[in-house]
């Protein structure tokens, strides 16, 4: 019989991997499987900031109307979360999924020598999501690490809920340029991307892309301009790459999984359908 611990890795199993819009859903059912609530209410705190910050969610700002993601880029503790752009702090209730209350940046909450070129990364970073992803949201952090070099982490969040039509998607990506001065940037990214489609069945695509990519170094203004020049043609090669193997599926996966003939190995004469021995049983 499995045990506790057993039970609550299967169970924060479920919940990490519930596809984007359908956590709450997933909830319902693992309490219906469970019928242990005490557990459940035991490990959620935990479990649901998780998803929270790994599925980057997006929220609206109390004081504007910028909306603020969710990232483990941005955790300060205690439930708070960055909004550098609207100069505040938000604390999030990842049990409600709300803003509960907000205050102003504290001294100790920013790198205040990395802020010329975090705010010219937001700048840059806004312009982007803009064109590129409608239903996106953007946030952009600064610090430096530690060997004092400047980091600044731009994270990109945009999703899609359909369940009228049986699908939800959202994408994400977490870009982050390394760079001391206005020496050269190593710039990193990763972008994940999670569709889950279920009329009449289960079918999910999951990707995990990692990119690295050396960016000529400059002042704020130059290399945030670069810095997007390059990863708008590092995400275009991805969406590339995607529809590439989408049409090789199309070509070579897909088909494998059904016979291009019947077991006959001939082509059915639906004029003759009456004379095929499975119609006559059928009669």
């Amino acid at each position: 019989m499995a045990s506790e611990d057993d039970i609550v890795q299967i169970v924060n199993g479920f919940l990490l991997n519930a596809p984007p819009g359908e956590f709450m859903e997933v909830v319902t059912d693992v309490r219906g499987l469970l019928k242990n609530d005490a557990l459940l209410n035991e490990t959620a705190p935990a479990t649901f900031r998780e998803y929270n910050t790994e599925q980057m969610i997006k929220v609206a700002s109390p004081t504007g109307k910028h909306q603020v993601l969710i990232t483990k880029y941005g955790e300060l503790g205690n439930g708070e979360y960055l909004d550098p752009y609207g100069k505040q702090v938000l604390t999030f209730d990842h049990i409600k999924g709300e803003v509960t209350n907000h205050r102003a940046l504290g001294s100790g909450d920013i790198t205040q020598e990395v802020e010329p070129y975090r705010k010219a990364f937001e700048a840059e970073a806004f312009k982007y999501q803009n064109e590129h992803y409608e239903n996106g949201a953007t946030t952009v952090y600064g610090s430096k690490n530690s060997d004092g070099a400047f980091v600044v982490t731009t994270c990109i969040s945009s999703s899609i809920f359909n369940p009228q039509n049986y699908w939800n998607g959202r994408w994400r990506s977490v870009w982050t340029a390394t760079f001391s001065g206005s020496g050269e940037c190593e710039l990193t990214g990763n972008i994940r991307i999670n569709v889950h489609y279920y009329e009449d069945g289960n079918v999910q695509l999951n990707t995990n892309f990692n990119k690295a990519k050396k960016v000529p170094g400059g002042d704020p203004a130059k290399l945030s301009a670069a810095v997007f020049k390059t990863i708008l043609t590092l995400e275009s090669e991805f969406h590339t790459s995607l529809e590439k193997s989408y049409r090789k599926m199309g070509d070579t996966t897909f088909k494998a999984l059904r016979r291009a003939l019947p077991v006959t190995r001939a082509k059915i004469d639906w004029n003759k359908i009456s004379s095929y021995k499975l119609a006559a049983d059928m009669k």
